[in-house]
């Protein structure tokens, strides 16, 4: 199923006082394309790293994810500063589940950013696009990502397995966010 609406962007940045999550910005650009380079980043990720012309076109496709209700991308910034600290998407499966994806720039990990981020982002799902379930999922082997998980109060409901771009076969476990 396709969602049936656009998902409205949040009508203020969501913060915790520590982080914000808020759209893109030109300014924020750079820094994404920097850390779509990160070895960490592309160890778990099947995205292309961004090359010029995708760095011409983010914002666009951005704007064009939340047109279309396939999914919110959002930036995490530092709540006092607004420097861009990392990345948070809920991707929209249907109207009922949205999956979401992040990423800390290298510099910022260890923070504790993508927990904040990611309790933030499935708070809003729940009351601000109306999504019932919203899922984290992550390689069995990417031990930072379920801690972000387990922090953030999702629950692992399950797994699959599927094959990466080498044609590798891959444990993908899957968490729940707990109902608010």
């Amino acid at each position: 199923m396709v969602r049936s609406a656009p998902a409205e962007p949040p009508a203020t940045p969501l913060t915790d006082g520590v982080v914000s999550l808020r759209l893109r910005r030109e300014s924020d650009v750079d820094p994404i394309a920097t850390a779509s380079h990160d070895p960490e980043i592309r160890r778990w990720l099947d995205d292309t790293p961004m090359d010029a012309q995708a760095r011409r076109t983010a914002l666009a496709r951005a704007a064009e994810a939340w047109r279309s209700g396939r999914a919110a991308p959002l930036v995490i910034a530092d709540a006092v500063t607004d420097e861009p600290l990392g990345m948070v998407n809920l991707q929209f499966r249907d109207d009922e589940v949205a999956t979401v994806a992040y990423g800390v720039f290298p510099q910022q990990r260890g923070r504790g950013i993508a927990p904040r981020a990611v309790r933030l982002l499935a708070g809003w799902a729940r009351t601000g696009p109306a999504v019932r379930q919203v899922l984290l999922e992550t390689d069995e082997d990417n031990t930072a990502s379920i801690r972000v998980a387990e922090k953030s109060g999702f629950r692992r409901i399950g797994a699959y397995t599927r094959s990466d771009a080498d044609g590798v076969a891959r444990t993908v476990l899957v968490f729940a966010a707990d109902p608010a």
